[in-house]
């Protein structure tokens, strides 16, 4: 009887090592519109310029993240900055479809963090609640290629703007519309980062030999292929301990 327990024990911590080994793999992962990719083939490649690229293949599938800078740190999709970027292809039954995450126009998604200019004489929209904002009214905008958008501001004591937050995402807005908040001394102004369409952040959390990180993004059908989806989304998007090697 002991023996037999011996051989189970020993199967239980053969198993176990199997799955750490398996975990400890290079892999890139994610949920591609609800469905689970799993990059065959991941290579992790560092530019002359100092930008990561990572690529991922999978049966009739590829996706391809380029990071601006090698540096820990948030990066977004759908900017003006255009060197950090995300695509997917695919070729499933013979149709050739490519998704990308360039800048297009659509709904706002998020304004930059970055205030152009605070203004003077606005009403804050939002109070702070549970460590959190929330907020009960917007302000209306001017400026930009699209219209209808209105934000709930934060401010400081003296009525200048400090933050936004996106109330209505209005429509035809492109990444780098710069936009007039209407209200206060009609002088604070903003910058769209990316609109609904193309949108997502792409985080690296350790980097050294091996890169480390989570991602999403939104991409949109930049060949316009009438038998492919307006959208392509992924979320849950990870990136595990990926060797850098120069490119090619």
């Amino acid at each position: 009887m002991k023996k037999i327990i011996s051989i189970f024990l020993v199967a239980i911590l053969l198993i176990s090592c199997s799955e750490e080994i398996k975990f400890s793999n290079p892999a890139l992962q994610a949920y591609r519109d609800d469905v689970f990719f799993n990059g065959i083939d991941v290579k992790a490649y560092k530019n002359a310029n100092g930008s990561i690229t990572l690529v991922a293949l999978a049966q009739d599938e590829e996706v391809e993240i380029d990071i601006a800078s090698s540096a820990k740190g948030t990066y977004f999709f759908g900017t003006t900055n255009q060197n950090t970027v995300a695509t997917y292809s695919s070729s499933f039954d013979d149709v050739e479809l490519y998704y990308e995450t360039k800048i297009v126009n659509g709904p706002v998604a998020n304004i930059s963090n970055q205030i152009i200019a605070g203004g003077t004489g606005y009403t804050s929209d939002c109070v702070l609640l549970d460590g959190g904002y929330a907020c009960n009214s917007s302000h209306a905008t001017t400026g930009g290629t699209g219209s209808g958008l209105t934000l709930s501001l934060i401010t400081n004591a003296s009525g200048v703007v400090t933050s936004v937050k996106v109330a209505s995402p209005g429509n035809g807005y492109k990444a780098g519309d710069v936009i007039t908040i209407t209200g206060g001394g009609n002088n604070a102004k903003v910058r769209v980062l990316n609109v609904e369409g193309s949108n997502g952040e792409v985080i690296i959390t350790e980097i050294g030999d091996t890169i480390t990180g989570t991602f999403k993004f939104n991409a949109v059908n930049a060949n316009n292929n009438p038998l492919g989806g307006e959208l392509v989304n992924f979320r849950n998007g990870t990136f595990y301990r990926i060797p850098i090697i120069p490119a090619p």
